[in-house]
């Protein structure tokens, strides 16, 4: 997705050879055309340099040195297939080799992340060893990646020599063989370099001598394949598109945004990501299914002379209908014939998409008469909660893909209007309400000066950028201590870290590098785990938080009382300080609410555990809270959140 504008780019400059070809402008059309061939051959390394960069920023690792690690573990694949007086190595290499590299090479270097965090590698035979490892790793999967390059260069032209399109049947096979690799994600026409480039001069060799008058038009042809087998892209998408805009679900719609404008250019990556086809057996027979019926139509229509055979190269970036009319040289009868081919297709996929919405969505019906698709849970449907969105089926293909595109839009609004602050609630004392602490509470002020509670974080939770906020949040507070805070001593500075941060491989190493710098005298660092949300990987985050006591930190367990496993947490982790969620306030209302309290803080004090209470609104719930022998509480009664410069004032009275 990241290489996508890279890609409409190329198509745009295809469109345009196109058009100066047919409008004789022969030197522009080729030197367009070579354009486009140069942005092919440099896609790979693109693709290979943006994924070491996203995963670079991802890990907090150093930029050069992941691009430059991935491109020499890439060099050595590609380059032992070249003799030694060949330079560029890189010239030809494929999309899939490319991903790959790049893919392996990060999961190395995730393992040996420690290695490259320390400021000075020292010399003893630890370190040794380690990089010793470290770089036998590479060097075998530059082995391995040579062996598997060279055998399916091998099996690719064993098949290249079964499926080259010289007559239906072999016609046939090669496009079912170019969109059967996409089931793993992988564009044919890239493993088939060879057949495509072979193809492509045997039709513009056809095509000079059908001019000359000296042969007829071959049925199969590049431009056969572009026009009637690739309306929208491979698998003939656009048909799928036109199903998707034709559904009533509402769940399509962020989907058909995306993918609408680059399917004009018969770019289809976030069609087939999205619905999705890769791995999915059920749209993706459909998938093949379409361009497979396409090509016998086609072949027939054109042998039976119903349409013109091609006559001349479109760029397969030509929209719909307009590569019909340029190729047959504005044959009307080649245009109805796309339109017709473009509806057989929309046959195809549509019961399959309405079997995908079935499977995943129940259509009811609303007390005002409209229609709505409600997502299923197993074989339960469950109405959408507000707020709660989240609760969805997180299976649903088309779900997914559409909750992580309003999370991007969201996050981009936000901060295109204004940006992020930080806030803080004092936490006081119940007997004599001193403050003793606060908590670091995340704000968003928008360029008005209005202030946003949280909401927006379940959008960074969604598309797993968590450890970001988180870290941003904990290096600002901690400067916040070293400078507006650090004239009051003996205070405990609070900071929520979500379960995502904990497990992010980063996240020790950033809060020792904090920590180098000493907080002032009698200042505390503080962390709260969020028991309201479900922890994966429970043994990892006991390791973490075991480190972050050794570093001199306390743990808190945030909201407690409302979550998955409670009393588990308890057993599990080894807690500072617990924090009572506002609803066991809530519940002082009730008969037995009090006694019920009293028990929790009595459990809570058994793990040897400070006891905080959050929500404390009233005095009636205040005086309740002192008599079930809390020390510590938190709540508008005592202090809303605040900025820094008006707490700052209010620790000078406190103090």
């Amino acid at each position: 997705m990241a290489i996508m504008p890279f890609s409409v780019l190329r198509g745009l400059v295809i469109v345009a050879s196109t058009l100066c070809l047919n409008f004789h402008w022969v030197k522009t059309s080729a030197w367009l055309e070579n354009l486009q061939q140069s942005m092919l051959v440099f896609l790979p390394i693109l693709l290979n340099i943006i994924f070491s960069l996203q995963w670079a920023v991802r890990y907090r690792l150093s930029i050069m040195l992941s691009i430059s690690l991935i491109l020499t573990v890439l060099l050595g694949i590609t380059g032992l297939e070249h003799n030694n007086n060949e330079a560029n190595f890189f010239i030809g290499v494929s999309l899939p080799v490319a991903l790959l590299a790049a893919i392996f090479t990060n999961l190395i270097l995730e393992k040996n992340i420690k290695l490259f965090r320390t400021n000075r590698i020292k010399f003893n035979w630890i370190s040794i060893k380690t990089l010793l490892t470290f770089i036998s790793k590479l060097l075998a999967l530059v082995l391995v990646g040579h062996l598997i390059l060279h055998a399916s260069d091998w099996l690719t032209q064993d098949i290249s020599k079964v499926i080259y399109p010289d007559n239906f049947t072999h016609g046939l096979l090669y496009e079912l063989v170019r969109e059967g690799t996409w089931f793993f994600g992988v564009h044919g026409i890239y493993i088939f370099q060879d057949i495509g480039l072979r193809l492509s001069n045997e039709t513009i060799s056809n095509i000079a001598a059908w001019k000359a008058g000296k042969e007829s038009l071959n049925i199969l042809s590049v431009p056969f394949y572009e026009t009637w087998c690739a309306s929208g892209g491979s698998g003939g998408t656009l048909s799928l598109l036109i199903c998707l805009l034709i559904s009533r679900n509402p769940s399509n719609r962020h989907l058909i945004n995306v993918s609408l404008p680059l399917a004009i250019f018969n770019i289809n990556e976030p069609l087939i990501f999205g619905v999705p086809v890769v791995l999915n057996p059920v749209m993706f027979i459909p998938f093949v299914m379409t361009p497979a019926v396409d090509y016998i139509i086609a072949y027939y229509a054109t042998l039976w002379h119903i349409v013109p055979p091609l006559q001349q190269m479109v760029g397969w970036a030509t929209p719909a209908i307009i590569n019909a009319w340029l190729g047959t040289n504005g044959a009307i009868s080649a245009v109805l014939f796309q339109i017709f081919l473009i509806c057989t297709g929309i046959g195809i996929y549509w019961p399959f998409l309405r079997y995908m919405e079935k499977r995943d969505y129940k259509e009811i019906t609303l007390p005002s008469g409209n229609t709505s698709f409600v997502p299923l849970k197993g074989n339960q449907f469950q109405l959408p909660v507000p707020g709660y969105r989240e609760a969805e089926s997180p299976h649903h293909y088309l779900s997914e893909v559409n909750e992580y595109i309003d999370a991007r839009r969201n996050i981009n609004d936000l901060q295109n209007s204004g940006n992020f602050v930080l806030w803080y609630q004092p936490q006081i004392t119940v007997d004599s309400q001193k403050i003793v602490a606060m908590e670091v509470l995340l704000r968003h002020q928008s360029d008005d000066g209005k202030i946003t509670p949280p909401y927006f974080l379940k959008y960074y939770e969604r598309i797993g950028m968590m450890p970001e906020v988180d870290f941003w949040v904990l290096e600002n507070a901690v400067e916040a201590i070293h400078h507006e805070l650090s004239r009051f001593p003996g205070m405990t500075l609070s900071v929520n870290i979500s379960p995502q941060t904990l497990l992010d491989p980063s996240f020790l190493s950033l809060v020792s590098k904090l920590l180098r710098n000493p907080l002032p005298s009698g200042w505390k660092l503080e962390m709260e785990i969020t028991e309201s949300q479900r922890v994966k990987e429970p043994e990892q985050i006991i390791e973490v938080l075991a480190e972050l006591r050794r570093l001199g930190i306390k743990i808190a367990l945030d909201d407690f009382g409302s979550g998955y496993s409670t009393l588990s947490y308890l057993t599990q982790y080894q807690l500072d300080k617990i924090k009572l969620d506002r609803t066991l306030v809530l519940g002082l209302a009730r008969e037995g609410g009090e006694a019920f309290l009293h028990h929790v803080v009595q459990l809570c004090k058994s793990s040897g555990s400070q006891v905080l209470i959050e929500g404390v609104e009233t005095d009636e719930e205040h005086q309740i809270v002192k008599n079930c022998g809390i020390h510590l509480a938190q709540g508008f009664l005592f202090h809303r959140p605040q900025p820094i410069n008006k707490l700052c004032n209010l620790l000078v009275v406190n103090t």
